[in-house]
């Protein structure tokens, strides 16, 4: 009988491990559980890459603005080179052509907060008391001698 009971309690206590080994496995693998640590993983990555491609289209777009004065720059020299060739070399010692002025950056970085333009309407404002640019007699002076009913045709 002793031996029965040892055998029992040794099934019980093996069932007891491989129950909670089980359950252990099971949440580890449960595809719910991988399917959202997938997910995450992919979305972390997607918020790094934007993050990445943000920082690139601010670099360019700062890089892009430092070539432009410099374009703009040289554009100036060379205008202002022209208009003191020409001054010195015109007959009467005055050039048609005035230097432009130096030192100033030719795009600004931080534009002038000025109010924001407002949005083109798209119709035509009436006055009060006027037709509207919709209405079908809108433009057209009509007095009661000028209007005639048509007339067919003689043959």
């Amino acid at each position: 009988m002793d031996e029965l009971m040892t055998l029992i309690a040794v099934g019980l206590v093996c069932l007891l491990v491989g129950a909670i080994i089980g359950y252990f496995v099971l949440a580890r693998i449960k595809p719910e559980e991988q399917s959202r640590a997938a997910l995450e993983k992919q979305f972390n990555e997607m918020q790094k890459q934007q993050q990445d491609y943000q920082h690139q289209v601010s670099t360019h777009f700062d890089r892009t603005a430092e070539l432009l004065n410099d374009l703009a720059e040289s554009y100036r020299s060379v205008h202002n080179h022209i208009a003191e060739g020409a001054r010195h070399m015109h007959a009467t010692g005055i050039s048609p052509l005035q230097p432009l002025p130096e030192g100033r950056p030719v795009l600004e970085a931080n534009p002038a907060t000025n109010k924001p333009s407002q949005q083109p309407l798209d119709y035509a404002p009436r006055q009060p008391g006027s037709k509207g640019a919709l209405h079908e007699e809108f433009g057209l002076d009509k007095s009661e001698e000028d209007v005639k009913p048509p007339m067919a045709p003689h043959l």
